[in-house]
């Protein structure tokens, strides 16, 4: 009885815990506001990488949210947590770029999706001349 007590009272809690949210910033843009606008789009990688000539975006950074259970990536309750951060960091755009779900022990699943957040890419004049260290 108290082991299966205990099995309801911790579900409850990492449900009630809602995603845990992590940022990662890899090109420095200005900041917009946190309700912007923003395009979903579908990307391919040669639409991204650095690499590819003919690229259209680049990636200013990702948004991963991490959650028990299977999820739905576009969850309004996720474009919640990524718009704000995807604004803070510039973008015109998301993208997902991994959304997996895996099982754990005693049959528990959880998800991770990575948005990655993008803006079209600057041609190099468009650039500003580097700044004095």
């Amino acid at each position: 009885m108290r082991i299966s007590s205990f099995l309801v009272f911790s579900s409850l809690v990492l449900v009630a815990c809602g995603p845990t949210v992590s940022e990662v910033h890899m090109i420095a843009a200005p900041p917009k506001e946190a309700n912007c606008e923003l395009d979903f789009l579908q990307l391919k990688m040669e639409d991204v990488s650095p690499a590819a000539p003919g690229a259209k975006y680049e990636i200013l950074g990702h948004v991963v949210l991490q959650e028990e259970g299977v999820r739905d990536p576009l969850e309004p309750k996720y474009r919640e947590k990524v718009r704000p951060r995807a604004c803070r960091m510039g973008g015109e755009g998301v993208a997902i770029m991994l959304s997996a779900v895996g099982e754990g022990a005693f049959g528990s699943h959880g998800t991770s999706i990575d948005y990655a957040v993008v803006r079209k890419r600057q041609s190099p004049a468009a650039s500003a001349a580097p700044a004095k260290f």
